[in-house]
């Protein structure tokens, strides 16, 4: 027995040992180590081999450089002008579902963790249309709730995507993280710490930008007349600086791209597309309350309200420090992004003092005009924006309260507040059909 005891223990302190070297030299270890082996998978050779490609240094690995069509491709994006193959697909899913969510110590995180669970009754039926899909797109999950019950769920095959993507991953919100920090800033509105959406701004940093004096209705409805100094219309990086605005807080912001700005004298009437404007109003809610009130109320909405299952994580801007500076981009599991909408509906419909916050958004949305391109997504489909949201569908609905929540790569959830129901698909890429797996079932 104690030989068998000193066995266990030397055995232990090999693959801790082992553990704790490979943070320091993964790719060399896993290098040397036998593909398939039990050391190599106990030290997740094989995801560390694959990220890295075997050299650490290798760039292009983070890219799509040299790929041709994707030249404007990002570490976890693909143009959404690109035609992916499968292996390019898998490629990005694997990326995006690997990533740590729980980042390094140069970003402050907020992680919100289950206390009570909200569960559903199910009564599912398949839906070919999206089973085809799932086989030959990047679309990876697809949920249908009906009056309290979910009728549609559906997600991507274990031998397509699913050895990446499951019930338990936490996958990048991208855009549709705007829609939910507007949902947060209702809960700040409601509590007291944020007067009408009609009402300016006050913030000290904003003095002599072209934000100062500006009501939050604007910035809220994307309005504020500040594209001028972006590099386009649907750009994230500043035009002379080429800083993206989501690695960069807003008090630098501030200081440096909007010192001296102007808006321009459309600002309130005309819509552009901006994330700088998500990224203000996110981040004055947290200067408003203050860290501790913040991630109380964080709590209240995610695991008192909403019940999600798994862990709802975001962040403050990268080397924020002690400013007041939060990004969008939310890390969440596919039936929580429901519940998170399910909780919306619940609001509106019991006319909460959130859901009167929502319909306040739908009742000073502003028309698109000339953004309003095409009606083949969730981001173009819709012909008018407030609060955050997309309102409205084409054939006949562009005026019903149906606000949509999309982001990029084909992350979207519709909500019909008449008719109780909401339909939430996430994708790696947006190269199904929208219209016929969402758009119709409205």
């Amino acid at each position: 027995m104690f030989r068998l005891w000193i066995t266990i223990v030397i055995f232990s302190f090999i693959f801790t040992a082992v553990a704790v070297f490979a943070d320091d030299k993964k790719i060399e270890f896993c290098k040397s180590q036998e593909k398939g082996s039990q050391v190599y998978y106990y030290n997740n050779c094989d995801e560390i081999t694959y990220l890295y490609n075997g050299d650490p240094t290798n760039d292009n690995y983070w890219k799509l450089n040299n790929k041709k069509g994707y030249k404007n491709g990002t570490w976890s994006e693909i143009p959404e002008d690109a035609n992916p193959n499968f292996d390019i697909m898998k490629h990005y899913v694997r990326k995006t579902a690997l990533q740590d969510p729980y980042r390094p110590d140069n970003f402050y995180q907020f992680k919100i963790e289950s206390t009570e669970v909200k569960t559903f009754e199910y009564d599912v039926v398949e839906n070919k249309k999206v089973t085809k899909a799932l086989n030959k797109t990047g679309l990876l999950s697809y949920i249908v709730y009906d009056n309290g019950t979910i009728v549609g769920d559906q997600i991507t095959p274990k031998d397509r995507f699913g050895k990446y993507f499951t019930n338990k991953t936490n996958w990048s919100s991208h855009s549709m993280g705007k829609s939910i920090q507007s949902y947060i800033l209702g809960h700040a509105v409601c509590k007291g710490n944020i007067g009408s959406i009609h009402e300016p701004i006050m913030w000290s940093i904003l003095e002599g930008t072209a934000f100062e004096g500006q009501p939050l209705v604007n910035v809220l409805n994307m309005s504020t007349g500040i594209n001028r100094y972006m590099r386009d219309n649907w750009s994230s990086k500043f035009k002379k600086s080429k800083r993206w605005v989501n690695s960069t807080s807003i008090e630098s912001i501030m200081k440096n791209e909007m010192k001296d700005s102007k808006a321009a004298k459309s600002a309130g009437k005309s819509y552009a597309y901006n994330n700088l404007n998500t990224n203000l109003f996110s981040s004055y809610v947290l200067h408003s309350m203050g860290i501790e009130a913040y991630e109380n109320m964080l709590n209240e909405i995610f695991a008192d309200k909403v019940g999600i299952e798994n862990d709802v994580i975001f962040y403050k801007t990268r080397n924020a420090g002690d400013e007041s500076s939060i990004t969008y981009g939310m890390f969440i599991t596919r039936m929580d992004f429901v519940r998170i909408a399910v909780a919306m509906l619940d609001d509106w419909n019991n006319n909460t003092c959130e859901g009167q916050y929502l319909k306040s958004l739908y009742d000073n949305k502003i028309k698109k005009k000339k953004e309003y391109r095409h009606n083949r997504f969730g981001f173009t489909n819709p012909k008018n924006y407030g609060g955050q949201f997309h309102w409205g569908l084409s054939g006949g609905k562009q005026d019903k309260p149906i606000a949509i929540m999309h982001g990029y790569g084909g992350q979207n959830i519709v909500i019909d507040f008449e008719n109780n129901k909401i339909v939430s698909t996430l994708s790696i890429h947006q190269n199904w059909p929208w219209l016929s797996v969402v758009h119709s079932n409205f």
